[in-house]
């Protein structure tokens, strides 16, 4: 982190726990914001959206997406409540 950067937190699908200390946000004065979606407003939300299916679009989504089948998708939720699920993932259903 860099001095005086922002860190933010959302979601706890693996667990709500943090395993840190205060002390590298006390000595870089570093901001830890908590992101609640589950209660943002919908006017909000789709000022949001728009923003990411625009100017925060990624370039390189299609890298960082995997399509997995059904079937798949017990192995794909060990990885994230393993922490060692990275990307986005699509659950390809059945016809």
């Amino acid at each position: 982190m860099l001095y005086g950067a922002t860190v933010t937190c959302c979601g706890n699908a693996g667990s709500p726990d943090l395993p840190t200390n205060v002390y590298p946000f006390i000595l870089r004065g570093v901001t830890l914001i908590g992101i609640d979606s589950q209660n943002c407003p919908m006017p909000t939300r789709l000022k949001v959206w728009q923003k990411i299916a625009g100017d925060w679009k990624l370039d390189n989504l299609e890298q960082l997406t995997t399509e997995i089948p059904l079937e798949g998708l017990n192995d794909r939720i060990q990885m994230v409540l393993d922490r060692t699920h990275r990307g986005r993932t699509v659950v390809r259903l059945p016809d």
